[in-house]
């Protein structure tokens, strides 16, 4: 049985270490000025006016997700944690809330700031928001569970993230048919060609499934690694 007052304890508490925490709150703003840079140019190509939301989710829905859950390790308290009454949907719920409100308060920020023009179709693109940041969160989980620091975090993080959210660099570096194929199923192609095809009023349903994919997936992976953690 979930309990929410035990999930709301969780989110509290990570937010009150989170206002503490001056370098994950500079860290979070970094997708503003991203909006704010991409916003004073003349023109933007479709893909690259998408990026905001893209970095929105690698830097707080990822990179910050993971800094808690290491500080959590750094501070030896996840093992109180994961020893407490509370089960695992618990704290994965609680460990991931506070990071979904922020990347989406973030989101809607970015698409202010930068004036991006949005799909038309809310509900479609709502549900492409909810799965990536599902499967970005859990990316970050996962890099705080096997991270020992959150300077280690970083260390591990970045280049990872670099590659599940800042494939589309890949391929302007690598003319490669082969990587671009292949890097085309990563989730933040996935994301921008899902974002591009409703806009353009085309079918979407091929990359619901593969994001959807990516998540379950991910979502799996996350709850393995952390009964992992709590049985040890």
């Amino acid at each position: 049985m979930i309990s929410a007052k035990r999930i709301q304890a969780v989110v509290i508490k990570d937010y009150r270490d989170l206002l503490k925490n001056a370098y994950m709150l500079s860290t979070a703003v970094i997708p503003l000025f991203l909006a704010f840079a991409i916003n004073q140019r003349e023109e933007v190509q479709s893909p690259a006016m998408f990026m905001p939301i893209t970095i929105s989710m690698v830097i707080v829905g990822a990179f910050i997700q993971a800094s808690v859950i290491a500080e959590e390790k750094e501070k030896n308290t996840l093992r109180g944690l994961l020893m407490s009454p509370l089960n695992t949907a618990e704290i994965f719920i609680g460990k991931s809330l506070l990071s979904a409100i922020l990347t989406i308060i973030m989101i809607v920020a970015v698409i202010l700031i930068g004036n991006i023009n949005m799909p038309d179709q809310t509900l479609l693109f709502t549900a492409a928001i909810l799965i990536s940041l599902t499967i970005f969160i859990s990316i970050g989980t996962i890099l705080g569970l096997v991270s020992r620091t959150v300077m280690e975090t970083s260390v591990i993080g970045i280049p990872v993230l670099f590659v599940f959210g800042m494939s589309d660099i890949f391929q302007t570096m690598i003319e490669s048919e082969w990587v671009i194929d292949v890097t085309g199923y990563l989730p933040d192609q996935q994301f921008v060609q899902l974002l591009l095809q409703l806009q353009n009023g085309q079918a979407v349903g091929e990359h619901f499934l593969v994001l959807s994919t990516w998540a379950i997936a991910l979502v799996i992976l996350t709850i393995f690694i952390f009964k992992k953690r709590r049985f040890n």
